[in-house]
């Protein structure tokens, strides 16, 4: 199927139900890639702070209050794919 003929559907406002399902497969590829980035994040940002307070141990409590507020925003990204997956598929008719 060609994106001319999805945009077609699109613009009648109906068709066999492949607009929902192409919604869906959207918005959990959209969901997938943003879980995926969040828990690299996630990851990464924790196997910086075990080395940084391996080096320093006494910089530990500045280490963790960098950490969360790095990982809230990388968590904070992931909420930003959920509420893009919850418009693909709502805005559709889904729900």
């Amino acid at each position: 199927m060609s994106v001319s003929s999805v945009l077609a559907v699109a613009a009648e406002g109906g068709g066999d139900g492949t607009l929902l399902g192409l919604a869906m497969v959207g918005g959990g590829l959209a969901l997938g890639g943003g879980a995926i980035g969040a828990a690299i994040a996630d990851g990464l940002v924790g196997s910086a702070m075990i080395q940084g307070v391996a080096r320093q141990p006494e910089a530990a409590g500045r280490l963790n209050t960098t950490m969360f507020l790095i990982i809230g925003l990388a968590e904070g990204m992931y909420f930003i794919n959920l509420a893009f997956m919850a418009l693909f598929v709502f805005v559709t008719g889904a729900a």
